[in-house]
């Protein structure tokens, strides 16, 4: 069963949680420098952050694959009650302090979590025997995060600082309005097939020697997002140093969304011309490419260009990775699964956030960005070598070990 209203829906959930990324990731940097910290504190803010939400996604991802009791449109309202709670406290911060770090770090690790139960509901839609199509919803994603960055790029310059706090809440408010609506539709369809899923799913230490290839393509990424997230997360700086300013970053991440929707909106269509680990093997050797543009760009309109790889790297990687997730692993541990797929990018964020902060604070830019690309390197061999060995049929993952 195919329904737009459902594919509307899920692109409302994909579309305001990327929003709000825009907010409390995106401009973390320009926000925690203009508090008054350091690069190397701001990544290590970031760091723990990320690996909190790194933590709660899996975690809580498990329990909903092994207790019926527990469900995404259970978790996902007090996820969004203590991210609104964090940022109602940042309207309170005006300069560096403990309690800014620990409320930054919260607030980061909270929405994070969010997206692992996103990626649940996904699953769950596919397995009422309804049909989501997700390229399209996480475009309209990068659609709304273009449109909001656009916004900030504007108003940061302009503005005081107090402004990302008040959209953040403005943001929280439309998740959990369009969480409302899925979540209710979700309800209103029974599970066609693995009704007792939700109780026989592995733990997580179980899953890690079961699907070993599967974990073997998820360091791989981890790699790879650790190079990518050094740019993401430091784009103020990359900025800077081609002679660009903070107005000049939000057109970058601007620029860089705009390069994904296509990928995204048409994924579904081209998609079915060859495997799923054919696109994602594309698009880890677009990361290492990426990578390599961005650390040799001379100038703004040169690393402009460069960040339009965006498209053939993060783009087709976050298209593809989802559907692929679900034919590597059974129903009863797909939670897990795409929690663990989206968590292994945290965790890349995390390292690229503690040493790309040290980096920067000890040698220049560029040889950040080119120490960053070594890293690209061995991650893309490491992911592509697990697509290899991981060739089976829907549903043979659980048995290829």
């Amino acid at each position: 069963m195919k329904n737009r209203s459902l594919t509307a829906a899920y692109s409302a959930v994909q579309g305001t949680f990327w929003m709000g990324y825009c907010i409390w990731s995106s401009f973390a940097a320009h926000y925690l420098q203009q508090l008054g910290y350091t690069n190397a504190e701001l990544g290590w803010i970031l760091a723990v952050g990320n690996l909190l939400g790194a933590v709660f996604g899996p975690y809580l991802s498990s329990l909903v694959d092994r207790r019926a009791r527990l469900s995404p449109n259970r978790l996902i309202p007090l996820m969004l009650t203590l991210q609104l709670a964090c940022v109602i406290l940042l309207l309170f911060v005006r300069s560096r302090s403990l309690f800014a770090t620990v409320v930054y770090v919260l607030y980061i690790a909270f929405s994070l979590t969010v997206n692992s139960l996103n990626l649940k509901l996904y699953v769950d839609f596919s397995y009422r025997g309804l049909t989501v199509e997700y390229g399209f919803a996480r475009g309209m994603g990068s659609l709304c995060y273009v449109l909001v960055t656009m916004l900030v790029g504007t108003l940061i310059d302009r503005c005081d600082l107090i402004i990302l706090p008040i959209l953040g809440i403005v943001l929280c408010g439309l998740q959990a309005a369009a969480h409302f609506t899925v979540c209710r539709m979700i309800r209103e369809h029974p599970i066609v097939r693995g009704e007792s899923a939700a109780q026989t799913g592995s733990t997580i230490p179980v899953f890690l020697k079961k699907y070993r290839r599967f974990c073997l393509v998820l360091f791989g990424t981890m790699l790879l997002f650790a190079c990518h997230n050094v740019t993401n997360n430091f784009l103020i700086n990359i900025t800077k140093n081609v002679g660009g300013s903070a107005g000049t970053m939000g057109y970058f991440h601007a620029l860089i969304a705009a390069s994904e929707i296509p990928v995204m909106l048409l994924f579904a269509r081209f998609a079915r011309r060859r495997k799923i680990t054919f696109w994602l093997a594309v698009s880890f050797i677009a990361f290492t490419l990426k990578a390599a543009a961005v650390a040799a760009a001379p100038n703004i309109p040169v690393l402009a260009a460069a960040l339009l790889l965006q498209a053939p790297s993060f783009a087709l990687y976050t298209a593809a990775i989802v559907p692929y997730a679900q034919q590597a692993v059974p129903y009863e541990d797909s939670a897990k699964a795409q929690s663990l797929a989206f968590t292994m990018t945290t965790v890349g964020s995390v390292f690229a956030s503690i040493f790309g902060g040290k980096l920067l604070d000890s040698v220049s830019v560029t040889q950040t960005l080119w120490i960053a690309v070594s890293v690209s390197v061995l991650g893309m061999f490491t992911a592509l070598a697990g697509l290899a060995g991981n060739r089976r049929p829907h549903g043979a993952a659980s048995k290829e070990d």
